[in-house]
């Protein structure tokens, strides 16, 4: 089996970094759509006939936006990435890539009691099983 290149699990690393402020971003996402001023093409001042469906309307406007649609592929695929992740895995997770304060693996390393070359094993074996869940490998 082959294995990732580096540009692939740097590639990978910076997709999981995201994954904290998915719920944000796309409640964001939303909003920007939400308060996009539509062209208003009643320039007589009359009623236009046109019956407006607001929550269709959005549910179109957001499942046809490119951005919300990565988000959420994104967020379904560390979902089920985080599924398959054994104890010590997801504790790496958690320590890396789900909050503010992210760890170098170096740091890492000494919080699992682990050496560095074995964490970097175990990074690579994560970064693995996610490029598997994404479809890259």
């Amino acid at each position: 089996m082959k294995g990732l290149t580096e540009a692939t699990k740097k590639s990978l690393d910076e997709e999981l970094f995201e994954y904290h402020t998915i719920a944000r971003e796309i409640a964001l996402r939303k909003l920007e759509l939400d308060t996009m001023k539509e062209q208003d093409d009643n320039i007589g001042g009359s009623r236009s006939g046109h019956i407006s469906k607001i929550p269709e309307e959005r549910v179109i406007a957001y499942s046809g936006d490119k951005r919300i649609q990565y988000l959420e592929r994104l967020k379904h695929d560390v979902d089920q990435f985080k599924k398959i992740l054994s104890e010590e895995q997801q504790k790496i997770f958690e320590l890396r890539w789900s909050g503010t304060d992210t760890n170098t693996w170096e740091e890492i390393a000494t919080k699992i009691h682990c050496s560095e070359k074995s964490t970097y094993r175990k990074r690579e074996k994560m970064l693995e099983v996610y490029a598997r869940v994404k479809g890259k490998l």
